[in-house]
């Protein structure tokens, strides 16, 4: 009796064991594969490129999807190599959730603006090296709107100022005029002038050397007559107005901006 007790027992042991279900080391599922394997990567980027998708396609591309990009400094030298456009490389450095805070506009409406922000500006009067002198100041007015966090810091036809730093005349035997100016500041859409970075140097053309040989040549054929050639001037440092710069915020700065204004109805 005690034997057929136990070999109940055994067997319902086994049957225990075979009805359990075995314990299984549980693997990532396919969709969870495809996830991970979504994320974008410098070698997705420059194959994209590659095959004549534009750089705004590329950079709408990394804004709207999970990354996993290498922005070490020599990652992205090789990207600069591989001729990678700017606006892709800094889409890769800033990533999309630096875009989704850049979204984000301040409640107080008050912005950070990096030193480094660009803004373009064109020269409002003819600029010229016969009339400025040095000290004086050059107006210029903003090309198009800067937005920030949602914001505008800068509108279009702001008043920017550079300061004329050289100015020379053009002269006899050729000399031709200079005019250098170096950027001042931007009027802010807060009415504060923030300051800004750029010189640009502009030379008149100097034929000095055509002038001074023919001189010489002249004055040993034909005498004193022959010094004439002096008095030929080389062409003024003149900038036309509607020339257009891309110049700099210089320094951290904080600007309180202008949301956008809401369509009028009808």
């Amino acid at each position: 009796m005690k034997k057929l007790v136990s070999s109940i027992l055994m067997l319902c042991l086994s049957l225990a064991v075979v009805a359990s279900p075995a314990v299984q080391t549980q693997e990532p599922t396919a969709p969870q594969q495809q996830a991970v394997s979504a994320s974008l990567t410098n070698k997705d980027v420059v194959e994209m490129l590659k095959a004549g998708l534009s750089a705004d396609v590329v950079v709408a591309k990394i804004k709207s999807s999970a990354t996993n990009f290498d922005t070490s400094p020599a990652a992205l030298t090789e990207l600069k190599a591989a001729n990678v456009p700017d606006a892709v490389i800094l889409a890769m450095v800033k990533g999309p959730a630096a875009d989704a805070t850049d979204a984000d506009t301040p409640v107080d409406g008050v912005v950070n603006v990096p030193d480094g922000t660009e803004v373009e500006i064109q020269l409002t009067n003819n600029a010229s090296g016969e009339e400025l002198k040095i000290g004086d100041l050059v107006d210029f007015t903003v090309v198009k709107p800067v937005k920030l966090k949602g914001l505008t810091i800068f509108e279009k036809d702001a008043g920017a100022r550079a300061r004329i730093t050289t100015a020379k005349r053009a002269g006899h035997w050729g000399k031709a005029g200079k005019l250098e100016w170096a950027m001042q500041d931007l009027m802010a859409v807060d009415g504060n002038r923030i300051p800004a970075r750029f010189t640009q140097r502009h030379i008149g053309d100097s034929k000095g050397g055509t002038v001074a040989v023919a001189a010489v040549a002249t004055t040993v054929f034909l005498g004193p007559l022959g010094l004439l050639w002096g008095l030929k001037k080389g062409k003024p440092a003149v900038i036309a107005a509607g020339n257009r710069y891309s110049v700099f915020v210089h320094g951290d700065t904080k600007i309180k901006g202008k949301p956008d204004e809401a369509p009028k109805e009808p």
